[in-house]
């Protein structure tokens, strides 16, 4: 099927026991969409299928930030399809099954844009019947949720004959989270889905259903007769209020849940409240000493530079010493290339084989390769490779020590290799070719010898600079509370309180100006407390003395 009324269909994108959704294209409107196609064996049914048409109509009206919105409900032959708004995220069934924790306050946020969207549904008579994780959306761009799958909803007052058929599907599909009254086969209302809301939360916050069984039949007997475990139990650390507000919603009798999803809602903002009062008073605690952030800040200045000197000398190190390597293999090459020569010329290939190997066998290179004018391999530590024509790794050139030499480097299996290409001149012309392999190795140990060194050198510093910091600091600090302590006595009126230390630093003159400002403030209130004293009656304490 690629087309469905009037719409593309691309690519199916979900299943569930009564439909299919298809990614589609709106094409006069240019615009990608989402097709909920009724299964065949439904659709058969003429009586539920104009009902099925007629009830999605009525989801048809519902507009709300947090609920998909159905563009066109219509049917194409004896196929009914709802098109409907494409949600860019994923549902809470795929959150959870990515194992990412989420916070207590992201649930929050989830339950009370969900309540809310059902509490719109619910004010305008569509019960939705099928709350469950698999149909609420998480919007990729923002934290929004989208409430989903309202097509196979109830209009409130819809006959019981259709009831009991969509019962008959949410039994086949998720029967975890539907009402007691809902398992029993009793009246449905808005009260049915906020219990199906508690489920959802039940398990954002535990991991956990509150009810569950081996068979559809051992979880309805759990639904309608056993209390969950409790979130306590499972979750020590949700807030008490959100807790409540989870058993609240999980009672078996109706009318001991919310009644709304307005009242629902209000009760989680008010959890959402706590917890950001949490936060705010947990961000407000006492903050760090001035001689722990100080050593702190000096540390860290010291780490920075401490670290890039490192690096730079590192970095430097390792280029001079490449530059060492390069000129030694260099140098090496050539004289390989020049002992080669004569035995090339002749074309005594055994006796450029008796040399490869007596090198090797005096120094540990991963290769050495001889090559003639054609590039055929005379000698090589592969005796594979010999009178085959040689193929060079695939290298990064990196330089050349001279002008004949050129070194690349590549990565065999047992490491990092320098390769150096000399040609092997007669009489000034080239007559083949040596390749020399050295390894890297040796090297980098050197480099990060030096390395692990500095980085020691660092951490001392650090330490030390720390220290010095914290107990300079303290020091600074020291004077700071003995000013502190006596501002709090001149706040609690004891005017009379002097520091009397002499200092020659700015401190020293900060204690000055405070004896200075007492003595005024002293001055200045002796009169004023002697004058209350003479009003006051005898036996009543003046102001002063109950100050």
């Amino acid at each position: 099927m690629e087309k469905l009324g009037r719409y593309q269909i691309r690519e199916i994108i979900g299943e569930g026991a009564m439909a299919r959704v298809y990614k589609g294209y709106d094409p006069e409107i240019d615009r990608e969409i989402a097709i909920k196609l009724l299964k065949s064996q439904l659709a058969e049914d003429d009586q539920y299928r104009m009902r099925f048409l007629r009830e999605a109509k009525g989801a048809g009206t519902l507009s709300h930030p947090n609920i998909v919105t159905i563009f066109d409900v219509g049917v194409d032959g004896k196929h009914p399809y709802i098109a409907m708004e494409l949600v860019d995220g994923m549902t809470l069934t795929d959150l959870i099954r990515t194992g990412q924790p989420m916070s207590t306050r992201d649930v929050v946020e989830i339950g009370i844009q969900l309540t809310r969207a059902l509490d719109y549904a619910h004010k305008k008579g569509i019960i939705h019947r099928d709350i469950k994780p698999g149909n609420i959306m998480l919007v990729s761009s923002g934290n929004q949720v989208k409430v989903t799958d309202f097509g196979i909803c109830r209009i409130d007052g819809s006959d019981h004959e259709l009831t009991q058929h969509t019962q008959l599907g949410d039994v086949l599909g998720t029967p975890n989270y539907m009402s007691p009254e809902q398992v029993l086969g009793q009246k449905v209302d808005s009260r049915s889905d906020l219990f199906s809301v508690g489920v959802v939360l039940y398990k954002l916050v535990t991991g956990a259903l509150p009810f569950e069984g081996d068979s559809i039949i051992s979880v309805a007997m759990k639904i309608t007769q056993t209390d969950p475990p409790t979130v306590e139990k499972l979750r020590p650390d949700v807030p008490l209020s959100l807790r409540r507000v989870i058993e609240r919603s999980l009672k078996k009798q109706p009318e001991k849940r919310y009644q709304t999803g307005e009242e629902f809602a209000q009760a989680l903002i008010g959890v959402a409240r706590e917890l950001k009062e949490a936060e705010e008073k947990k961000g407000k605690g006492k903050g760090l000493s001035l001689s722990v952030r100080w050593a702190a800040i000096m540390a860290a200045i010291v780490v920075v530079t401490m670290s890039l000197t490192a690096t730079i000398l590192y970095q430097r190190q390792y280029a001079a010493m490449l530059d060492q390597v390069k000129g030694y293999g260099g140098s090496l090459a050539k004289v390989m290339a020049t002992q080669s020569a004569v035995p090339l010329l002749a074309e005594d290939f055994a006796a450029i084989d008796v040399f490869v190997q007596e090198t090797l066998a005096r120094q540990d290179f991963p290769y050495l390769v001889v090559t003639d004018d054609e590039g055929v391999v005379r000698g090589s530590n592969d005796p594979k490779q010999v009178g085959q024509r040689y193929a060079a790794p695939v290298a990064t050139l990196v330089g050349s020590p001279d002008a004949e030499v050129e070194v690349r480097t590549h990565e065999l299996a047992s490491g990092n290799v320098l390769d150096f290409t000399s040609p092997i001149l007669f009489q000034k012309k080239p007559i083949g070719a040596v390749h020399l392999g050295i390894y890297e190795a040796p090297l980098a140990r050197v480099a990060n010898l030096v390395y692990v060194l500095l980085a020691i050198l660092t951490l001392v510093t650090v330490a030390a600079v720390a220290a010095g910091t914290f107990l300079l600091a303290r020091r600074i600090a020291a004077p700071i509370r003995v000013l502190k302590s006596s501002l709090d006595e001149i706040a609690h009126g004891r005017y009379d309180v002097r520091i009397g230390e002499t200092r020659k630093d700015e401190f020293g003159e900060l204690y000055a100006a405070f004896d200075k400002t007492a003595e005024a403030l002293e001055a200045r209130h002796e009169p004023a407390a002697a004058a209350a004293h003479a009003t006051a009656p005898a036996g009543e304490p003046s102001p002063a003395m109950q100050g």
